[in-house]
């Protein structure tokens, strides 16, 4: 179904929309690269890890200390470590790890022993490597002394907490002086990221389902360490304030690397940057823009939201980190500016000193656009005279004197106002006669003054009037106005606007415009009209003729708007359209097992320049349609003023494979000329002739001369115009090899086609025979 043409309102609106859409894409762009939206993505990420809870892997343990076992003061709590992990080699752990740095000495048999208990593990213990942010905002390495370091291999450690106190990503390798170090979690998971650096710390993980214990407990002798089998425990020395996991508040920061592991291991390690979501966001946004129906629009606008949500939602369940907020900021500062727009509109529908609705109220009133109404515009004569002679607090009452006696006496018509001395409303009422005399009634109620306060006010008032059928208000009121502007009160007090010439006259001038945009639409389309065998009724090929459907003006006779083409200069661009449109339609034939011929029409005003050559030699290439299925009809013969340039241009299209047919063959008197010196292979008997054989004995004669003629000529003879079956019968007795016309079938859509073969050929005659 063809579309209804956008107004230049419409685009208007439409354009506005766009443009408050890119303006919240570049506003969202400026606060997104300030990071203004991180603390609430953060809260986004939180509440997404609250709600999608999953078991963790069981795989990574954890054991957090309450002291600073790290303290050089307290060397027995070194002692305590080194025997801890001992103990958690005997229960079966598959690797410990130490997320703490040992920066300073104790005694030297604490330490000697914490590296004694490190090194026995065979490289299954690991030390940590941390680098830490400095207050100039760069970063120091930081690391074990050598005597507890010594033949013990390190993994690296991430910085610390954000300013809200969660760590939201991790990172596969860390940069250290002497190179990259694989960091806990990726060493754990065993891993190296690929291409990637860093990845998201997945939260979703439920904290009851990691096995943990507290390093004071898990070092009192005999306590059961068999959680611990298998797992790689990760060991925190000290407990920090100040770090937070979702629901949980100043956990041990050893639950970072923990998390971090999990998430690798699960393959929750996917990130969708903010700033895509909203860039995506706002494409839908910007397709929704477009659509014209305001309901569909505001439809698409919460579709648009509710996948917004389900995607965050989504991305909850599948463990994936989305920034989200940027989308959500732009849907705001978007809904904001549409918000702001609304409001300017709907002062706009309203005439602030007399509450009224305005003239764009009636051009926006879908009622009216509907049910098309008769559109009256009356004209106050010496309204600016009579403002300028009244106060201005009674301004507004001199104009609902006017509007009140207007009400009366159109039975409650709503009143609309125009910019100073205009007035409108609707009537049902759409013929001329009546509506004059109803008119000429007003002006009679208006000979009477006004009273305005204690004045008295002539009032001059004259109509201007449309009655068009145009769905299009805004069009039918400035036809009205501008009608009622020529008034006066004297000689011409009532015009009913002459819309059909207007709509003519506009139509002419910006017919280049309306055919690109119609081609554009698909308002411009092809129909088929099969050529049939007269003795079988077998379809042997289609002639693809072009239509036009106009939202407004309907069906537009091809002799009508073909004509205004080659006035307008458009016909090569139309018929390369029709050109393309028809090989493309014998191509998808052929797919269907249908090798029907084509054939084209092609205006005489065309082969007298090279370039029709040059258009279906490209054509041909394009669409790769076999040039042997393709016909070429000369419409117009007659019309040809340089024949032997037209024979020069007619011989090359002919080289290209092509036939060449001569349409509407009897009328115009160079006819005969040009079927002697022009390269025809075919011709086709014009209507005229065909048409009235049953009744006019001489039209029967000529179409037998012309068949008879086509035999001894050796072309193919076509007879178009056939509306009865005593057509067809006289043409089948006069040895008529092909026909086509109404009274076979009329001009089709491709499918019609396929199923006239489909229902075995013949079948297109059995009404006729």
């Amino acid at each position: 179904m063809v579309g209804t043409k956008p107004t230049v309102k419409a685009k208007a609106l439409r354009f506005e929309r766009l443009r408050h859409a890119l303006w919240a894409g570049a506003i969202t762009l400026v606060f997104a690269l300030m990071q203004f939206f991180q603390p609430v993505d953060q809260m986004i990420w939180v509440t997404q890890n609250l709600t999608f809870k999953e078991p963790a892997s069981g795989e990574v343990a954890y054991i957090y200390s309450e002291r600073s076992i790290a303290d050089p003061d307290f060397p027995e709590r070194r002692e305590e470590l080194a025997k801890l992990i001992e103990s958690l080699d005997q229960a079966g752990a598959r690797a410990i790890y130490i997320d703490g740095v040992f920066t300073d000495p104790s005694t030297e048999a604490a330490d000697s022993a914490l590296n004694t208990a490190l090194r026995d593990l065979s490289g299954r213990a690991f030390l940590t490597y941390r680098l830490r942010p400095t207050v100039t905002g760069e970063t120091e390495s930081v690391r074990t002394i050598d005597v507890i370091r010594s033949g013990v291999p390190e993994v690296g450690a991430d910085p610390g907490a954000n300013f809200l106190g969660y760590i939201w990503e991790s990172s596969y390798d860390i940069e250290t002086p002497d190179g990259e170090m694989p960091s806990i979690a990726a060493h754990i998971a065993d891993t190296d990221g690929g291409n990637a650096d860093i990845f998201p710390v997945n939260y979703s993980f439920d904290l009851d389902s990691i096995p943990s214990m507290e390093l004071s407990q898990a070092s009192r002798p005999n306590v059961d360490l068999s959680r611990f089998e298998g797992t790689s425990v990760v060991i925190g020395l000290s407990r920090v304030e100040g770090y937070h996991i979702p629901g949980v508040r100043d956990v041990p920061p050893v639950l970072a690397p923990v998390f971090a592991a999990e998430s690798l291991m699960a393959g929750h390690t996917r990130f969708v940057h903010g700033g895509l979501t909203a860039f995506v966001l706002g494409l839908l946004v910007i397709l929704a823009g477009r659509l014209r129906d305001k309901k569909m629009r505001r439809t698409a606008y919460a579709f648009t939201a509710i996948t917004l949500v389900g995607f965050a939602a989504t991305a909850g369940i599948l463990g994936w980190r989305v920034g989200v907020f940027d989308a959500v900021a732009f849907c705001a500062i978007f809904a904001i500016f549409r918000l702001r727009s609304v409001w300017k509109d709907s002062f706009a529908l309203v005439d602030l000193e007399t509450n009224l609705p305005s003239f764009a109220a009636l051009e926006a009133d879908k009622e009216v656009a509907e049910s098309v109404p008769a559109i009256i515009v009356a004209k106050i004569h010496r309204f600016e005279q009579v403002r300028r002679s009244l106060p201005k607090e009674l301004h507004a009452e001199y104009i609902m004197r006017i509007t009140g006696r207007l009400k009366a006496a159109t039975q409650d018509a709503t009143i609309y106002l125009g910019q100073g001395h205009l007035i409108a409303w609707t009537m049902k009422e759409k013929d001329p006669a009546l509506l004059q005399e109803h008119l000429e009634g007003l002006r009679a109620l208006f000979s009477a003054p006004l009273l305005v306060a204690d004045q008295q006010v002539d009032v001059g008032i004259s109509f201007g009037v449309d009655i068009s059928p145009s769905p299009n208000v805004a069009r039918r009121l400035a036809s009205a106005v501008d009608v009622a502007e020529k008034t006066n009160e004297t000689y011409d007090p009532i015009i009913i606007a002459d819309t059909a010439s207007d709509e003519d006259l506009i139509w002419n001038i910006s017919l280049q415009a309306r055919i690109d945009a119609a081609l554009e639409n698909g308002e411009i389309y092809l129909a088929y009209q099969p050529k049939v065998m007269v003795q079988t009724g077998e379809i042997i090929g289609v002639e693809a003729l072009v239509r036009w459907k106009d939202p407004v003006k309907g069906h537009i006779p091809p002799d009508n708007f073909i004509r205004q083409c080659e006035t307008a200069g458009r016909m090569t661009h139309l018929t390369r359209f029709v050109l393309e449109e028809a090989c493309k339609a014998g191509n998808a034939f052929e797919d269907r097992g249908l090798s029907l011929p084509i054939a084209v029409n092609i205006s005489a005003t065309l082969v007298h320049e090279r370039g029709i050559v040059q258009m279906v030699s490209e054509v041909l290439d394009k669409t790769g349609f076999d040039p042997r299925r393709l016909t070429l009809e000369i419409t117009e013969t007659y019309r040809i003023s340089n024949i032997d340039r037209a024979a020069d241009i007619l011989g090359e299209l002919d080289r290209l494979g092509p036939k060449i047919s001569m349409d509407d063959f009897g009328v115009g008197a160079a006819s005969l000329e040009a079927l002697l010196r022009l390269p025809f292979s075919e011709l086709k008997i014009d209507r005229t002739f065909v048409s009235q054989m049953t009744s006019n004995p001489k039209a029967a004669g000529i179409v037998r001369s012309i068949l008879q003629m086509g035999k001894d000529l050796r072309i193919i003879v076509v007879a178009e115009g056939v509306e009865d079956a005593g057509t067809l019968t006289l043409l089948r007795d006069s040895g008529c090899l092909v026909a086509q016309g109404f009274g076979i079938s009329r001009p089709v859509d491709f499918e019609r086609i396929t199923q006239f073969q489909q229902d075995g050929g013949s079948d297109i005659l059995r009404d006729m025979v």
